[in-house]
């Protein structure tokens, strides 16, 4: 029985890695939700968030870097250069700042951060501190977030329903207000540009 549990517990975390590889903060938080509720270990939930952080960064900088050596006079290339430079106007003068930033910001921005580090082939140690300092502060943050998340609805309720209903109802509130979060930073950002 103990083998079939740490079967069940290796698979859950290679979901957790291949979850942050495509999507990221439902993945972590829900895995945050499970550490709480003792169905996994938080430490190792927060080395697969991490590993697959690093595997994401790898991808997105290693495509870029190909993409610049390989199809850099494409359109499409031309217009995702200009959709992360509204984002991120400064990507260029601060890439460190930018890097980090990305992560906690817009959802879809990140990817695009990431190819654009490579396809603008930024210096790799400013890449991976970057990266590296990002993905601790997003893995706990995200992490910690679950872990209350779980906390606050098995404080209002023991009932799997209303837990449930209760964890739905705090992503709308936390996505809300990352995009609330995303926006007044953009118009900083954007307001920095214009002077």
């Amino acid at each position: 029985m103990a083998h079939i549990a740490e079967i069940h517990a290796s698979i859950v975390y290679l979901l957790i890695i291949l979850g942050v590889i495509i999507e990221g903060e439902i993945m972590v938080i829900i895995a945050g939700i499970f550490a709480h509720l003792g169905s996994i270990n938080i430490y190792l939930a927060f080395l697969s968030t991490v590993l697959g952080g690093g595997i994401k960064s790898m991808i997105g900088y290693s495509l870029g870097y190909y993409l610049h050596e390989n199809h850099s006079d494409k359109k499409i290339i031309s217009r995702t250069e200009n959709r992360v430079n509204y984002f991120l106007p400064n990507f260029l003068k601060k890439p460190f700042l930018s890097l980090f930033l990305s992560r906690f910001l817009i959802l879809g921005i990140y990817w695009f951060a990431l190819i654009y580090a490579g396809y603008k082939k930024i210096n790799l140690r400013t890449f991976i501190k970057a990266e590296a300092s990002s993905l601790v502060v997003w893995a706990i943050s995200m992490l910690s977030i679950g872990f209350f998340f779980s906390y606050t609805a098995l404080s209002i309720s023991r009932d799997v329903r209303k837990f449930v209903g209760i964890i739905l109802l705090f992503f709308v509130v936390f996505f809300i207000l990352e995009k609330i979060v995303a926006f007044i930073i953009e118009l900083f950002e954007l307001e920095e540009v214009n002077k």
